[in-house]
Formats: C-alpha cells, sequence, structure tokens
C-alpha cells in the first residue's frame, strides 16, 4: 500500500502551538510530548486514512496519549491527506 503525503492547513500551526505552548505551561517538557505524539499519529494516519470517516468527507483520528484530534481529508487520487485542524476534546466548546 502506498503511503500518504499529509500537509495541513496553515491554522493548524496555531492549533499546535497552543496546545504546546499549554501543555508547558503545566509542565516543562510535556508540550514536546504532545508534539511527538503527534507526529506519531499522523505518520499512521498517512499508512491508513481510510478508516477514520466521521462525517461527510472529514474523518477524525484520536491522538494515543493525548485528548486530541486530528481532523482531515483525503483525496484518493492525489494520495494527500489535507489535516484541518487538531482540536482538544477535553474543552467544552462553549468556555473556550
Amino acid at each position: 500500500m502506498k503511503k500518504f503525503v499529509a500537509t495541513a492547513d496553515i491554522r493548524v500551526k496555531d492549533d499546535l502551538k497552543d496546545a504546546h505552548d499549554f501543555f508547558n505551561s503545566l509542565k516543562n517538557g510535556l508540550g514536546l510530548q504532545f508534539l511527538n505524539d503527534y507526529r506519531t499519529t499522523l505518520s499512521k494516519l498517512t499508512i491508513n486514512p481510510f478508516n477514520e470517516k466521521r462525517y461527510h468527507n472529514v474523518g477524525c483520528l484520536p491522538l494515543e496519549t493525548f485528548q486530541f484530534m486530528i481532523h482531515f481529508t483525503v483525496d484518493e487520487i492525489k494520495n494527500t491527506i489535507l489535516v484541518l485542524a487538531v482540536i482538544s476534546t477535553y474543552k467544552d466548546p462553549k468556555t473556550s
């Protein structure tokens, strides 16, 4: 099976920075652990992005350790994945 190439919407950088900074504020080095969890999950996604379709054409894959989900779309013709957002599944959206 051919691996997919993942790219991210420009706003994903902000999602990752915000989460990194938040976790580092709790404990030094925790932000780096979050980013490593994101990279590991993204790597798994590039191998098989088809098992995680949640709604319409958007898939969601939870990170292994942290309570976040990668939201993405798949272009099967171009063998690409577009990461749309990395969102906390822990925070109440009404208070964010």
